[in-house]
């Protein structure tokens, strides 16, 4: 798994960055023996304010594994918060994706087996 960290217009301190990364490091167990050529993006931006937070952060985060792009951004006060949302979003993304193709695998072989039937 690789994780790369980029902070613009932002001051990244080595505990947020090492918060951010173990957050973020979450999802990737869902991808099981996938997760070793992962690569997980982050980018991490001041926003400009909206409603009553007077600092927003924007955390962008794009995950790629075999091909397939994981996408999740969410705008918050803090960077730890806004990682958690990212963090729920990628994961519902993962679970989304092997759900369907489960779904797709089991209709495919109903559908052999219908063909196969049709002979008798």
């Amino acid at each position: 798994m690789n994780i790369t960290i980029k902070a613009t217009k932002y001051t990244l301190t080595s505990a947020t960055e090492a918060s951010i990364k173990e957050r973020l490091a979450a999802p990737l167990r869902l991808l099981g023996d996938k997760s070793e050529t992962a690569l997980l993006e982050i980018e991490i931006k001041q926003a400009p304010p909206e409603g009553r937070s007077s600092e927003p952060v924007r955390l962008e985060a794009r995950l790629t594994v075999e091909g397939e792009v994981f996408y999740a951004e969410a705008v918050k006060p803090t960077p730890e918060s806004a990682a958690d949302r990212v963090r729920s979003e990628l994961e519902a993304e993962i679970r989304h994706k092997r759900g369907r193709a489960h779904r797709l695998w089991r209709r495919g072989h109903a559908a052999v087996k219908d063909i196969l039937r049709f002979g008798r």
